[in-house]
């Protein structure tokens, strides 16, 4: 736990909804499953969080670390709304080492460079901006979770839709309030080994991140697709792999969305070997991603037919071109709603906000 005198002076206060009384002033914070005990005075693990005595108070409602427009492939979400504007912001505070973070900010600034997004401007600047939805990504949500539940209210509100990019290792608690709300979620999953999880995060049971994506698709009806991010040396040995991915066949279903994220050198021999254990588990779409938002030119596996070659999409029985990814294009040539127009698959397309 850290001392108040580790965070920032801070205006933008807001109380934390998921607090549980303890012994005397300790308070449990149940927004994240380090679930951490603080006496007051005392902030979390996230670092934005503080026991002022009578209840937990987060310092960074509605400060944005860092924020773009971009098109929704950015944020490696290949089957949710494909091709779409998007604007995607992110906050302050991890809950995991930084190497598995979506971004780097910690704390927000002292002085006067904090940026602070009312939620009515959000809306509005979303709209003008001709944006499907909004995506909260670069840090992990979770440690934004009290703006980002009023957000995803207006943002649906207004006709857009809601989607963020985790690590999973929020509470049920926490979920049973955004779930709702929110109409797609990317999940990393990173290890399917309590060694390997606890290598990574330096914590246990991995299954907790396993229960969130199962209810965030079964029982919010959330869009969802899952990435794994490869660490040379802790995960990437084809035996952890073939488990995880037949526990997303078989949990999850064959055609949720699989993205293998490099980003180190000799990335994509070790992730074109991981692809192939996955299509031979019986995957559907596993996209490659060496660590930049363009795909790169890759031949089909010739192991098994590969639906995902060049970042396209292809249908999974008939084999013909559904998405057409090229050049920082989206083209739609044999999509009709959430189906294969040619043979009449269902695919795990959304292109829809009802849930």
């Amino acid at each position: 736990m850290n001392e108040t005198a580790s965070l920032p002076v801070s205006l933008n206060m807001h109380a934390v909804p998921l607090v549980e009384d303890l012994d005397g002033q300790v308070k449990r914070c149940r927004i994240c499953n380090y679930r951490c005990e603080l006496a007051p005075g005392q902030s979390g693990v996230c670092g934005v969080r503080l026991n002022q005595g009578d209840t937990i108070q987060t310092t960074n409602y509605g400060l944005v670390s860092k924020a773009d427009l971009e098109r929704i492939e950015d944020r490696n979400f290949y089957h949710l709304f494909p091709g779409s504007r998007i604007f995607t912001l992110g906050g302050y505070g991890l809950n995991f080492p930084p190497t598995l973070e979506q971004g780097r900010f910690v704390e927000p600034p002292s002085g006067g460079n904090n940026r602070f997004l009312p939620l009515e401007r959000l809306a509005h600047f979303t709209i003008e901006r001709q944006c499907r939805g909004v995506v909260f990504a670069f840090n992990e949500p979770t440690m934004w979770f009290e703006y980002i539940l009023d957000a995803a209210k207006i943002i649906r509100a207004n006709g857009m839709f809601t989607a963020m990019v985790t690590n999973g290792y929020m509470t049920l608690e926490a979920l049973e309030m955004l779930g709702y709300y929110m109409d797609g979620v990317l999940i990393e999953v990173n290890a399917f080994h309590e060694r390997s999880f606890n290598t990574l995060t330096g914590r246990d049971n991995f299954q907790k991140v396993l229960e969130i994506a199962r209810r965030a698709l079964y029982k919010y009806k959330c869009h969802l697709e899952i990435q794994t991010r490869i660490v040379p040396g802790v995960n990437e040995s084809n035996s952890e792999m073939e488990l995880l991915a037949t526990w997303i066949k078989q949990g999850l279903g064959a055609n949720v969305p699989w993205h293998l994220v490099g980003g180190f050198p000799g990335a994509r021999p070790e992730l074109d070997r991981i692809k192939e254990v996955g299509l031979n588990c019986g995957l559907n779409y596993i996209y490659v991603n060496e660590g930049t938002s363009v795909p790169a030119t890759e031949e089909p596996l010739a192991a098994i037919f590969d639906s995902t070659v060049n970042g396209n999409t292809y249908c999974y029985r008939c084999h013909s071109l559904v998405i057409d990814r090229h050049n920082e294009e989206v083209r739609f040539s044999g999509l009709e709603k959430n189906k294969c127009s040619l043979c009449g698959a269902t695919l795990s397309i959304n292109n829809t906000l009802w849930k």
